[in-house]
């Protein structure tokens, strides 16, 4: 393999990768499962977001697509597919009938949603009508045709005028409402006309269709009605029930489904292939087998186990699948570095914003399902079928959280997990795991005043012996944070109260104090406020998780403190109240055993 080959990986255009000579995993075998092997009319892929999918279109693209200058002229597919020198499947004599019947043979119309969005519909809108747009003038042709009528050749021209300048207009609203009726019908206009020009059906691709929808969710100004009325009409008058005579197959691909009844009201059933799929599975994403392949084209197989640990885990159908986008940016950073460490690929592609805000809104069941993913454990959840697309401004079940994550590729199927209804889901590697932690992380800076607010609570509570206060808070903090960090050790514990009084003695002026040598030992926590002549002494103990154990435990720390004299310390300072509490800890609960003020016993 050149270098020039391995450099020239990470594209998501199947003709620039293959004439510019990047790395290319072989999936043209895909072309016969679409084609040949399945009947189905429409086809909707749902995977997770880098996965192939546009790879995928683009390669299905390329090779069916018709030269409109000269039909017939396979020239182009021929030398993207068959005389590259890299011996692809589809070229073998098993895809004879696939390359007569469809390489170079039929109009294409392909389009990608991935990047229609913005602040509110308008500008949401304006996107959408520059792709059009450009769609348009690559059929612009049609405008000098010969075999179309006047009245089409018209109305084709006049919708491309109206388009060119109804970016700049959608303001008013005789423009936005033309705008949105064409959004919603251009391809049940366009396609007719190229089918009558070539007297041949036309496949129709559609790459993240869901995209718009997502973004209309999460806009500065929400406009997800809107947008689902577009896509709805679109994919009405496209697919339909009872097609037309032009449309040969349509390919759709995205993240997630949102229900027929929601999105393909009026379309054709489609067949959605999800990721429990047998026949499709290995088409998106790596196999163990092409995995070990490429890292030996890259000449770093001693780094396969890294690489499994990381980038492995990904259940589809039977095939344990690897994420191919982080894959091939490891394997070109190990061009320049052949021990580079393994990075985030996959998760930086886009923010995570979706694990750290639904973090900081849900509820208890939500924390201890996170804290079984984060624990590597799996965890049983009946999948949901959305009828819109999901927010977590309004709110989520977990169980609905979960689907989502399923199907954006932050958790996936347990080896031995069914896969529908009621489902075993999983962390797939140690790349989506670290982004779950990076995700956390902020929940317990300086940064989040939910966790500020609490920690300052807490804290003035130790320091005026609010003993039922402080356990309500420590309590609600445990519930909440707890569940991010390893738990179960005494100093698990010992740890989250630092983190917390940490945060708050710092914003407060007071002196916090670890493992502080008092007495005939170490106490685990002196908090002394010296503007206000106080300090609270804090031994902390853990055990089982039940209410008498954490109160034995409470009081076995309280009785510390006494015995080893921990507050002798203090004794040179001018505190004249100190204050000892014994906690107790067991699971995400405490108990706590005050000792009152000792400042009087210190002193004599």
């Amino acid at each position: 393999m050149t270098e020039k080959e391995k450099e020239g990986a990470g594209t998501e255009d199947f003709d620039e990768l293959i004439l510019k000579g990047g790395y290319y995993v072989d999936k043209t075998d895909l072309l016969q499962e679409i084609f040949i092997n399945d009947l189905s009319k429409n086809l909707l892929f749902t995977r997770p977001r880098r996965f192939g999918k546009t790879l995928n279109q683009s390669m299905i693209y390329h090779f069916c697509r018709l030269n409109y200058q000269n039909p017939g002229d396979t020239s182009y597919q021929e030398r993207l597919f068959l005389d590259n020198g890299r011996n692809f499947k589809v070229a073998g004599e098993d895809f004879a009938q696939l390359r007569e019947e469809y390489m170079g043979q039929y109009p294409v119309v392909n389009l990608s949603f991935r990047t229609v969005e913005g602040t509110d519909f308008i500008s949401a809108l304006d996107v959408m009508v520059n792709k059009i747009t450009d769609l348009y003038e690559n059929f612009i042709f049609l405008k000098d045709s010969k075999k179309l009528t006047q009245a089409r050749k018209a109305s084709f021209i006049s919708d491309y005028e109206f388009l060119l300048s109804a970016g700049a207009n959608l303001e008013k609203p005789e423009v936005l409402a033309r705008t949105v009726r064409l959004a919603g019908t251009f391809l049940s206009k366009l396609c007719p006309m190229i089918h009558r020009e070539f007297d041949r059906q036309v496949l129709v691709l559609i790459d993240e269709y869901d995209v718009p929808l997502q973004k209309a969710v999460v806009a500065e100004h929400p406009y997800y009605e809107k947008m689902l009325d577009i896509i709805r009409r679109l994919s009405g008058s496209t697919f339909k029930q009872d097609p037309d005579p032009w449309l040969l197959k349509g390919i759709v691909t995205g993240c997630l489904k949102i229900s027929h009844q929601s999105v393909f009201t009026d379309a054709n059933n489609f067949r959605s292939i999800g990721m429990d799929n047998a026949r499709f599975a290995r088409y998106f994403g790596f196999t163990g087998e092409e995995t070990h392949k490429m890292l030996g084209d890259y000449e770093i197989t001693e780094r396969d186990e890294e690489v499994r640990d990381w980038y492995d885990g990904y259940r589809f159908g039977p095939e344990s699948i690897y994420c191919p986008w982080s894959l091939m940016g490891f394997c070109s950073d190990c061009v320049k570095d052949p021990q580079c460490e393994p990075g985030m690929y996959w998760v930086n592609s886009s923010g995570n914003d979706i694990l750290s805000l639904y973090a900081q809104s849900c509820d208890r069941e939500g924390i201890e399902g996170l804290q079984k993913l984060v624990n590597g454990e799996s965890i049983t959840v009946n999948l949901r079928e959305f009828s819109t697309y999901p927010t977590l401004k309004e709110g989520m079940s977990f169980e609905d959280f979960m689907t989502l994550l399923l199907h954006t590729g932050y958790v996936t199927y347990d080896q031995d997990s069914k896969f529908k209804r009621e489902v075993k889901l999983k962390i797939p590697n140690r790349e989506v795991h670290t982004a779950f932690i990076n995700s956390f992380s902020p929940l317990f800076s300086k940064d989040n005043p939910a966790w500020t607010n609490l920690a300052v609570e807490l804290l003035d509570s130790l320091l005026h012996n609010e003993v039922d206060q402080a356990r309500i808070l420590i309590n609600k903090l445990l519930g909440r944070y707890i569940s991010f960090r390893n738990t179960g050790y005494e100093s698990y514990y010992h740890g989250f109260m630092l983190g917390v009084l940490g945060l708050a003695a710092s914003s407060r002026n007071i002196e916090l104090m670890e493992e502080q040598e008092s007495g005939d030992g170490y106490s685990d926590i002196i908090l002394v406020d010296a503007d206000h002549s106080t300090a609270t002494v804090l031994e902390l103990k853990s055990a089982k998780n039940t209410r008498v154990d954490r109160l034995k435990a409470s009081e076995d720390a309280a009785s510390q403190i006494i015995e080893k004299n921990y507050a002798e310390s203090l004794r040179h300072t001018n505190c004249k109240q100190i204050l000892a509490l014994g906690i107790g800890f067991g699971g995400k609960y405490c108990e706590i055993k005050s000792l009152g003020d000792l400042a009087e016993h210190v002193s004599a």
